[in-house]
């Protein structure tokens, strides 16, 4: 009998595995820590945890035995009045993630180009290759912005969907207004993430209403806390929601997110207060950071930092600091060889870190 792998579609034997994040358990596991002790910065996740009011709502949750709405009818609504807009102009998911997906099954057929500007989100691309189309990677500049000279250069006659990121990840700055309204101008649609919106209060969410081809995406993961139950949501026309409404799982998002998430709702100002306090934290963080000289630090407007190493190994030091018990993200890709991305946690944990940068660095 033949290897089963000859019946693997090409796509799926030969696209590289999403870069998986090790949960703090296995780690301490591994390097023989204790689990209370590891700092976690390498997903941009709310360091302070789920809120006291989220487990409650958990524990008390009466419908767990029972499907969730195909048709998210409360779901819409809540998310509606929090991101002030119709409810049938919002699609939920799990996690913003199934949206990207269910907008590439919508749009792209085998072969054809989705468009983005790398380095950004690594599971753009992941996603693009498990719907059998190709990624046309566009380089960004030293600095991460978005030349708009360049970008009227690129030949787009082969595609439908271009996907842009604002806070981008992992480099933190926002999208090019102009940029946006010109892709808005040509016949694609252009998917927008807006994943970290709430750590920059910038958004482009009005340019909806005049534009049925832009589809904005958000997530619960990160100010939320939601991260391990996995919620997400995208604003659009009505052109475009009905139809990812159709094509859809009719099941996705679970009971246990829905409660989750209407109980984050209820409780607005406590995130906030949390958000204020991450943004401070960042922006003392990033103060201290320049204050190290292997380090070039860019600003952000997000709940992370991307640093660019200088005159030491970026792989060495997240092992260095792995072993430490403190996770960072290395990427370890032509655009960003020796760059970290640091999550903002809370502020006993980024002096720890910067203890041990300083230790390790000199």
């Amino acid at each position: 009998m033949k290897p089963i792998e000859h019946l693997f579609c090409k796509s799926a034997k030969d696209m590289t595995p999403y870069s998986p994040i090790e949960p703090p358990d296995q780690i301490a596991r591994r390097l023989g820590l204790n689990e209370a002790k590891i700092i976690k910065l390498d997903a941009n996740e709310n360091p302070f945890g789920t809120a006291p009011a989220v487990i409650k709502a958990l524990s008390e949750g009466q419908y767990y035995h029972i499907y969730p709405d195909p048709a998210q009818v409360q779901l819409r609504e809540a998310i509606a009045r929090y991101a002030d807009y119709d409810p049938d102009m919002i699609i939920a998911g799990t996690g913003a993630d199934e949206i990207i997906d269910l907008c590439c099954r919508l749009l792209v057929e085998p072969d054809q180009m989705v468009l983005s500007f790398v380095p950004t989100f690594s599971y753009y691309s992941h996603v693009i290759a498990l719907n059998k189309a190709k990624f046309l990677a566009i380089p960004r500049e030293a600095d991460f912005t978005i030349k708009l000279e360049k970008v009227k250069k690129v030949d787009l006659s082969k595609c439908k969907l271009v996907i842009l990121c604002s806070p981008n990840n992992p480099s933190g700055n926002l999208l090019e207004e102009e940029v946006l309204d010109y892709f808005l101008a040509q016949d694609l649609v252009v998917m927008l993430d807006e994943a970290y919106y709430e750590f920059s209060g910038v958004t482009f969410k009005e340019k909806i209403k005049n534009h049925n081809n832009l589809i904005i995406l958000r997530t619960f993961s990160k100010c939320f806390g939601l991260a391990g139950l996995r919620v997400g949501y995208g604003m659009g026309s009505r052109d475009l929601i009905a139809p990812l409404m159709k094509i859809k799982p009719p099941f996705s998002v679970n009971v246990a997110a829905e409660v989750a998430l209407t109980t984050c709702l209820n409780n607005l100002s406590f995130y906030q207060e949390q958000v204020n306090e991450m943004v401070q934290i960042r922006e003392w963080t990033l103060a201290q950071l320049a204050e190290l000289e292997k380090l070039k630090v860019y600003s952000s407007r997000s709940n992370f930092i991307l640093c660019r190493v200088d005159g030491f190994d970026a792989a060495e030091l997240s092992k260095e600091l792995e072993n430490r018990g403190i996770l960072i993200r290395y990427f370890a890709t032509n655009q960003l060889r020796n760059f970290i991305r640091i999550s903002v946690g809370r502020r006993d944990q980024m002096e720890s870190l910067l203890t041990e940068l300083q230790n390790i660095l000199g």
